[in-house]
C-alpha cells in the first residue's frame, strides 16, 4: 500500500468534515471530494470518444446514486429533488423536490431521509420514509419529524436498513451503529466491534441482510453478522465510498493523493484497482452505484458534482454531469 502524503492528510480532512458537518460521523476506536466547466472541452483522460453537451439540468450538492430495477435509470437526489439519467438524457423528476439524505435505492425504490421540500406538508425532518423509485408516493416509516439521518444504507433487495444513529432519539437510546430488517419497524444495535476510524460510508449487501460496510479514515470495514463484528478489508487509506454489486463485490472509493476506485471481491478479498479518469487532486469519490441488470455498468460521483459513467467495467467512462451540470453524450 502506498503510504499517505501530506496531501492525503489535507483530502481526508475534507471528507471527513463534509460528513461530520451532514451526519454527525461515528467514531470508532476499538479493536475486539479539476474538470473544465465547458463539457465540451477539458475532458479528463481516460474517456469515450463521445461527444459532450451541456444541459439545464444542474444540482449543487448529490446526495447519493442508485440505478432502478430495470438498470435503464440512474437517479441522483439532490437539495431539490430527484435527478434521472436514461437513455443518455437527463430530466428533472417532476414529484416533490425533496431535500432527500441518506439516500438508499432498492428494487422497487428508495428508503431516505433528509427534509421535506418548502411548499410541502411533510414534518421536518422525515425521518425515514419509503418511496415508490421517483419519489411520487412518500410513506413515513419510523422518527418521523425527529431525525435527518445521512448517514444510512439499505440492501436492494432484503430492504434492510442500516443507520449511523449520530445521537439518542425517542427509538435509538444511544449513539452508534443500527439495523432493521422489518423496514425500520424494530431497530438492533450493532456491535460496529473491530471498526477503527471515523466512519465517511456505509453499505449494506443487496442480498445478505447480515453483510455490511464501513468505510473509515482508516479504511475499509466488512461484517457478515449484522455489523456486530468487522474485518478490515482495506487499510492505510480513506474510504470516501462504498457500494456492493450484485455479483458478489464491493466497489471501493479512496485517497491515497488522488482518487482511487477500486473491486473488492467477497470471497478472495482480492482488491483489482480500476483506471479512472484524472480528477483535481482535491477530489474524492462520494457515492458509487452498480446496475443491477448489467454488471459491466458502473457510476460514481465526486465531491466537485462530477459523474462518470462506465459500460465497460471501468476500461472507458464517460462524464454525465461537470461541476453541477448534466451532460448528454452525443
Amino acid at each position: 500500500m502506498m503510504k499517505k502524503t501530506k496531501k492525503g492528510k489535507i483530502i481526508v480532512s475534507a471528507v471527513l468534515m463534509i460528513f461530520v458537518i451532514s451526519a454527525a460521523a461515528m467514531v470508532f476506536n476499538n479493536k475486539n471530494e479539476r474538470v473544465n466547466e465547458n463539457a465540451n472541452e477539458g475532458t479528463p483522460k481516460r474517456t469515450s470518444e463521445h461527444k459532450h453537451v451541456t444541459t439545464n439540468i444542474s444540482f449543487d450538492h448529490i446526495h447519493g446514486l442508485g440505478y432502478t430495477n430495470d438498470g435503464n435509470r440512474l437517479i441522483v437526489p439532490a437539495h431539490d429533488g430527484l435527478r434521472i439519467f436514461e437513455d443518455e438524457r437527463w430530466k428533472k423528476s417532476e414529484n416533490a423536490q425533496h431535500d432527500y439524505m441518506g439516500f438508499s435505492i432498492t428494487d422497487e425504490g428508495f428508503f431516505s431521509s433528509g427534509h421535506p421540500a418548502p411548499d410541502s406538508d411533510l414534518k421536518n425532518p422525515l425521518g425515514i420514509v419509503k418511496s415508490d423509485e421517483l419519489g411520487a408516493e412518500i410513506q413515513t416509516l419510523t422518527l418521523y419529524g425527529e431525525v435527518d439521518f445521512h448517514g444510512m444504507a439499505a440492501g436492494y433487495y432484503s430492504n434492510a436498513i442500516y443507520v449511523m444513529n449520530p445521537q439518542p432519539n425517542s427509538i435509538m437510546d444511544r449513539p452508534g451503529l443500527f439495523f432493521s430488517t422489518d423496514e425500520a419497524a424494530n431497530w438492533t444495535n450493532s456491535s460496529a466491534k473491530n471498526v477503527d476510524g471515523q466512519a465517511a460510508s456505509l453499505a449494506v449487501h443487496p442480498k445478505n441482510e447480515k453483510s455490511a460496510a464501513i468505510g473509515t479514515d482508516k479504511g475499509a470495514f466488512l461484517s457478515i453478522d449484522n455489523g456486530n463484528q468487522f474485518e478490515q478489508v482495506l487499510s492505510d487509506a480513506p474510504v470516501s465510498a462504498l457500494s456492493y454489486t450484485f455479483d458478489e463485490k464491493l466497489l471501493v472509493g479512496s485517497m491515497r493523493g488522488t482518487a482511487e476506485l477500486s473491486i473488492l471481491d467477497l470471497e478472495s478479498l482480492e482488491v483489482k484497482e480500476v483506471e479512472i479518469p484524472s480528477i483535481n487532486e482535491e477530489e474524492f469519490i462520494t457515492y458509487i452505484a452498480a446496475n443491477p441488470k448489467n454488471k459491466d455498468v458502473i457510476a460514481y460521483s465526486t465531491s466537485e458534482n462530477n459523474i462518470y459513467v462506465s459500460n465497460d467495467s471501468g476500461e472507458s467512462w464517460d462524464p454525465i454531469a461537470v461541476k453541477g451540470k448534466g451532460v448528454e453524450n452525443k
